[in-house]
């Protein structure tokens, strides 16, 4: 099986065609199976110890850094173990706000006046 380059880019691409992806997942999409490596993640809440070699973690580390993804933690182990990643909505998209939209809050804004000036 031919390996998947692994960058911020792809990485957050994969994680974003789905609602949640595992660890295990990761490694098997870009071919991360040599061995069983576990590197120390340094983020906002910490440090954190993820299934991936170090630089599928540093890749990983950095979207978290930035907010675009989240981390699901391994429950009922004292040590804060990654066991999944998930998109985080709403964060750093790249949509362009529509020049009708401040209209739209202003006609909500007027709204009232209007019903008002029409029941009298």
């Amino acid at each position: 099986m031919p390996k998947k380059r692994l960058s911020k880019s792809s990485l957050l691409w994969f994680i974003r065609s789905r609602s949640y992806v595992s660890i295990p997942d990761i490694r098997r999409r870009f071919n991360l199976t040599a061995g069983d490596d576990v590197t120390v993640m340094v983020v906002p809440d910490g440090r954190v110890y993820v299934g991936l070699p170090s630089e599928a973690a540093r890749v990983l580390a950095d979207l978290v850094r930035e907010g675009r993804v989240g981390l699901e933690l391994a429950p009922g182990i004292l040590a804060k173990a990654v066991t999944g990643v998930y998109i985080i909505p709403g964060r750093h998209e790249r949509a362009v706000p529509s020049s009708n939209a401040p209209a739209a809050e202003d006609e909500h804004e007027q709204a009232p006046p209007d019903e008002s000036a029409a029941a009298s």
